[in-house]
């Protein structure tokens, strides 16, 4: 008895793929944390355009993909949680995009 580890890519730990015609596609799980990725990458982007930008604050976008999906990696892997890997991507985007915004600076996108 040990640990389960979910790998999105080979989707190994999210369950069996297979279809009645002996197909496969990636279980509904796996598939769900890909498209979480996805998901979080264009939410990173609208939080740098309406709450950097706009708002006139410092975002670094650099930093918060890093930490945003570097997260939500780590949360995946462990649980095959969706929800939490998504809830912990979200806010490790908003520390890495505002809290090393304040000190690095936007990093010279334009």
């Amino acid at each position: 008895m040990g640990i389960t580890l979910y790998n999105i890519i080979n989707c190994v730990g999210f369950g069996d793929g297979l279809t009645e015609s002996g197909g496969y596609i990636a279980p509904e799980g796996c598939m769900g944390a890909r498209l979480g990725i996805v998901g979080l990458f264009f939410l990173i982007a609208i939080l740098r355009k309406w709450g950097g930008e706009e708002m006139d604050i410092d975002f670094s976008f650099l930093w918060s993909l890093v930490l945003g999906l570097g997260v939500y990696f780590v949360v995946v892997t462990l649980t095959g949680s969706l929800k939490w890997s998504f809830l912990a991507g979200i806010v490790g985007s908003l520390i890495g995009g505002y809290l090393f915004g304040q000190f690095m600076g936007e990093g010279g996108y334009e």
